[in-house]
């Protein structure tokens, strides 16, 4: 697979500098472990993972991705040891690789490319289910990442349960949509030009004597503009109002109607990569929601949060 290109140019990131600084939510600061991952050569076709079918070679999850040159913070250890995960996968030892990945996320690393080779090195270990959840958290960080899709995609396609969802509101279905039209680049843009142009406006008011343009409507203007597309970012960035999913980790779980080993209770079987809604917990249990609507009680530890 050809390699990934940058998502932001200088532009981007100077804006996303300026919402920072100012308080606006563009995206968070990066930690200095995490470091920006750019794409490297593709791996070999992947091994037949745990769900017993094979992909074919076109099929292999995409590349592994490398860090880039830049250093945050000066702190070049997580970048090394990002490399050194990195080598050990093309040469074939997952498990070392994984070791060096896991390493990172266990420090606190955020990064979407961390967890998509994480991802990519539990689909060559044959553990489809943790390579289902690495996936979809790297596709909370990397939404538009056509990798990322295309992997979880196919890691989805081999797990045990394909459960067909129920056909989504289509109130809500809208709402998605219009939170997603406008990329994250540009809608970072457009917070950053219309809290600078709201900023100038009111600047150019207070020390002007006597004000030739009409601040107070070019203030406005920019200050809905900026209100609109701040919340919608801020929606975007924290999740308000997404549902809190999961990961069927074991290789099954039984789902009970409450939160009880009471054998009586059994509804239904559960198997590894199946995605869960979570909607309470209890002690050491979850109610879940399958994407066909199905509810019940599982084993907390059988099911991984995103």
């Amino acid at each position: 697979m050809s390699a990934i290109r940058p998502r932001f140019g200088p532009a981007a990131w100077l804006a996303a500098l300026v919402l920072v600084t100012a308080g606006f939510p563009g995206g968070g600061q990066t930690p200095a472990a995490s470091q920006a991952l750019a794409a490297s050569q593709a791996p070999a076709a992947a091994q037949t993972p745990a769900a017993g079918r094979a992909p074919a070679a076109s099929q292999a999850p995409a590349a592994v991705r490398a860090p880039a040159t830049s250093q945050e913070n000066g702190s070049v250890e997580p970048e090394g040891r990002f490399h050194q995960g990195n080598e050990l996968y093309r040469a074939g030892d997952y498990a070392g690789a994984l070791d060096a990945y896991l390493a990172l996320f266990e420090e606190g690393t955020v990064s979407g490319s961390l967890y998509y080779n994480i991802g990519n090195a539990y689909f060559k270990a044959g553990d489809l289910g943790r390579a289902i959840l690495f996936y979809e958290r790297a596709k909370a960080e990397l939404p538009g990442d056509e990798d990322v899709r295309a992997n979880l995609e196919l890691a989805r396609s081999l797990a045990p349960d394909q459960i067909a969802p129920l056909p989504g509101f289509w109130l809500s279905n809208v709402a998605s949509w219009c939170l997603r039209i406008i990329p994250r680049a540009w809608l970072i843009l457009i917070v950053a030009a219309g809290y600078l142009v709201l900023a100038g406006a009111l600047l150019y008011g207070l020390l002007a004597s006597r004000p030739r343009l009409p601040t107070g409507q070019v203030a406005r203007v920019a200050a809905a503009i900026t209100l609109i597309f701040a919340a919608n970012l801020a929606i975007r960035e924290f999740g308000i109002g997404r549902p809190d999913r999961g990961v069927m980790i074991e290789s099954e779980a039984e789902v009970q109607s409450a939160p009880s080993d009471d054998p009586s209770l059994h509804l239904f079987t559960i198997r590894e990569g199946t995605v869960v809604r979570i909607d309470r917990r209890s002690d050491e249990w979850l109610e879940v929601v399958l994407e066909d609507g199905k509810v019940g009680w599982v084993r907390a530890g059988k099911v991984e949060p995103i």
